[in-house]
């Protein structure tokens, strides 16, 4: 939303003296919408091996494009001489295997990076150094392969040991590594992407092959390879075992090497926005002697891939009754899987240790209570299109709305549809803008969710169209892009409630919507508390637009069609807050702004220059006690209350008609607590009420005419302190209405409906008036 701020010069005499020239801030709010952001609030980066690239079942055909962020092509191998290896991967690498992913992965705003890939951890790592020494090679081929497949950057999987290479330095692979880094960004075009693979010691580990700290400033990000780490926690507490045993390969805490510990490394070295956190979609197991957590294996240890894991207990290789699944009672937080069976084919017992959604889902809260980049994950192929996986995706990193509205509305209560498809969602922020008059975003009530799906219910004019957009907060705290959608509401649409608009005015000259349309407020003064009082014009459709009243006397235009003043009159402009509330004519043209005093100045509008005067009405020169104003329906006078409770009459014109000018009242007050008044349907809407500050409603006629006392109001909300500040009846209504307090708390009485969406400010008393038609 962008701000245009214009100045209102004052300066005019009132009360005999001559005010200073004073600037009363406006704001003119022209509204900017912004896009969309789809798709992951994280990154959600992920490796995708050429082995299987276009297998329907665990390919990228089988993959949400919607909740990756990057996918990194698994890869073209590195050789000795710089070149790449002229293997399958390679060939899966030029084929239109590759091309259709990119395709894909680029329809759904998703970047695809080649990943190049150098391993050796053989003593003196012989090819690593080879592959750093011949360098400048791969960097040109690289950069070569990236521009002619079109993809967006280039990951850096390159493992080894830290060495010499032949030279005196001990440290020469680390050194060169870093220096190769800053040499592949030097070559890449502007703006792509730079990631590299780190152990998941490294951000601690002073001399070993990577040195995060040379690296940062080259890399957009690290993915760390925060998994395989039974390797390296299985002689260590809690399980201290004297030779390997199985164990969680990616534990949340409670071991040696845990996620929890990797990732605050890495954030005190490289900042928490390099960082993506590396999660496997894979487990591992053996056969073991018995089923007792942390066994030692019997036999070879071997990968069980995402699919496989989750399907095991369904094999027809396992002894009936004798699946058992057990959580990790050395990381209770971290919730990994580890399971026993026995293999019938194989003859022993098996025990595996594998991430499911569960201990996958509490690694993703703490890439959010880390503020980490994002998740990165290895491997897709080896999670498919398994649901469960992508909806902790979808729950942790995206979760977007869902809105659905229809095309066009026949009635004036607006339906709008919002789910979370497959994220668990608990609740869903709701804006509404009218493209008809270009109005700001508006805020609905945020909607809970107690089940899959819920509508929210907006408002809206005839003939207008509306845009709203809709955001989601998922249950595990991610709150989503704005998903939008559009309609037209009928021009023959029926009225769902019974006013056309109702509103809120707070003290900066907001025009908060009540259960009604969003407008457009032109007047608005941030942080400073100015605004009086909002009355819509008569006429027409007089919710659609009105005045707003500051406190120095200028009246403010809002909604549409603008209302402007006419005529030469401006005795209602001071350069000091003075201005207590106004009212319009029954027909329009124009009507009277009261200043504390009791004094009423007459306006006109829309090109109308009659001169108004009131005829006989209060005045307590330099008393501000005069606190609201009414018109009768018939325009030939109206009332003023004065702070203590009292209704004084005064004409319009010309003096006041017979019977009219006497008042009775059931209270007046000793002090300050009348906040509001408002005229009934009926007794020639002379009669009415008065609102005190505690919430009391208090009926008021003329005593001249013949008419009867109000009756007293049912269901009127009563504070005992001064909060209450207005009071509106719903029209033609002569019972049935709503008080409005200082927070902005809207309060039914006499049956009328509950308020669903309105502001509210709790603690600060800002909300200044309650009106509309």
């Amino acid at each position: 939303m962008s701000y245009f701020v214009s100045a209102l010069v004052i300066g005019v005499a009132f009360g005999g003296f001559a005010t200073q020239s004073v600037s009363a801030k406006t704001e003119t709010r022209t509204v900017v919408v912004r896009a969309a952001t789809p798709g992951p609030q994280r990154e959600v980066f992920g490796f995708a091996l050429g082995s299987s690239l276009s297998d329907s079942t665990v390919g990228y055909p089988s993959w949400d494009f919607s909740l990756l962020s990057t996918v990194a092509y698994f890869g073209l191998h590195v050789q000795d001489d710089g070149s790449f290896a002229a293997d399958s991967d390679w060939t899966t690498w030029n084929s239109s295997a590759l091309t259709n992913l990119v395709s894909t992965a680029h329809s759904h705003g998703t970047k695809v990076v080649l990943t190049i890939v150098l391993q050796d951890f053989n003593p003196n790592t012989p090819h690593m150094c080879a592959g750093l020494i011949n360098g400048g090679k791969t960097i040109t081929n690289t950069v070569n392969e990236m521009k002619a497949k079109g993809v967006d950057g280039i990951n850096v999987d390159y493992e080894g040991l830290n060495g010499s290479c032949g030279t005196s330095n001990p440290s020469w692979a680390r050194d060169d590594f870093v220096n190769f880094m800053s040499a592949m960004r030097s070559n890449m075009p502007s703006g792509s992407y730079l990631s590299v693979d780190t152990y998941a010691s490294s951000a601690a580990d002073p001399v070993g092959f990577f040195n995060v700290g040379g690296l940062n400033g080259s890399v957009d990000s690290f993915f760390v390879m925060a998994y395989d780490l039974e390797y390296s926690n299985y002689a260590r507490p809690p399980t201290s075992c004297s030779s390997f045993c199985l164990g969680p390969t990616a534990p949340l805490g409670g071991y040696y090497y845990n996620d929890t510990v990797i990732a605050s490394q890495y954030v005190a070295g490289v900042g928490a926005s390099k960082v993506i956190l590396g999660v496997p979609y894979y487990g591992r197991k053996a056969c073991v002697v018995s089923g007792s957590p942390n066994a030692v294996p019997t036999g070879a240890v071997t990968a069980d891939t995402y699919l496989d894991a989750s399907t095991e207990a369904a094999s027809n290789l396992v002894l009936s009754g004798s699946y058992n699944a057990h959580r990790d009672a050395n990381d209770p937080a971290g919730q990994e899987r580890w399971d026993t069976w026995f293999n019938t084919s194989l003859n022993c017992t098996r025990e595996l240790y594998w991430d499911d959604v569960t201990s996958l889902s509490n690694k993703y809260a703490l890439i959010a209570r880390d503020n980490l980049r994002g998740v990165g994950i290895w491997n897709l192929n080896y999670g498919g299109a398994a649901p469960e996986l992508w909806g902790a995706l979808n729950t942790y990193f995206s979760c977007p709305a869902q809105i659905s509205v229809a095309a066009t509305q026949n009635t004036t209560g607006i339906t709008v549809g919002l789910s979370g498809g497959s994220c668990s969602v608990s609740s869903f922020d709701v804006q509404q803008m009218d493209t008809t008059i270009n109005t700001p975003w508006a805020s609905l009530r945020s909607v809970s969710v107690t089940g899959s799906s819920v509508n929210a219910i907006a408002d809206g004019y005839p003939g207008h169209v509306y845009q709203f957009r809709a955001r989601s907060h998922a249950k595990s705290g991610v709150v989503s892009g704005w998903s939008y959608a559009s309609t037209q509401v009928s021009p023959s649409a029926t009225k769902a409630r019974a006013w056309s608009g109702l509103y809120t005015l707070d003290g900066f000259g907001g025009v908060q919507l009540d259960d009604s349309p969003p407008l457009f407020d032109s007047a608005y003064w941030p942080g400073w508390n100015i605004a009086r009082a909002a009355k819509p014009l008569p006429g027409g459709n007089p919710s659609e637009s009105g005045l707003v009243l500051d406190g120095y006397g200028g009246l403010h235009s809002y909604g549409a069609p603008a209302v402007s003043e006419s005529g030469t009159q401006a005795s209602h402009r001071w350069g000091f807050d003075i201005a207590r509330d106004f009212a319009f004519l029954p027909d329009g043209t124009g009507g009277f702004v009261l200043d504390g005093y009791g004094g009423l100045h007459g306006f006109r509008v829309n090109g109308n220059t009659a001169p108004l005067v009131a005829v006989g009405g209060p005045f307590w020169g330099g008393w501000d006690i005069a606190r609201k104003v009414v018109i009768w329906p018939d325009g030939t006078g109206g009332y003023v209350l004065d702070g203590y409770g009292g209704v004084h009459a005064f004409g319009i014109n010309n003096a006041l008609p017979a019977g009219a000018s006497q008042v009775a009242a059931t209270s007046r007050w000793g002090f300050d607590i009348a906040r509001d008044i408002v005229l009934v349907a009926g007794n020639g809407g002379r009669s009415g009420y008065v609102l005190d500050g505690y919430g009391g409603t208090h009926p008021f006629h003329p005593t001249g005419d013949g008419s009867a006392m109000p009756a007293s109001l049912s269901g009127v909300s009563y504070w005992g302190w001064d909060i209450a500040r207005a009071m509106w009846l719903e029209p033609g209504s002569a019972s049935v209405g709503y008080t409005l307090d200082g927070y902005g708390g809207i309060h039914p009485f006499g049956g009328a409906p509950a308020i669903v969406n309105s502001p509210y400010w709790p603690g600060w008393d800002i909300a200044k008036d309650l009106w509309g038609s």
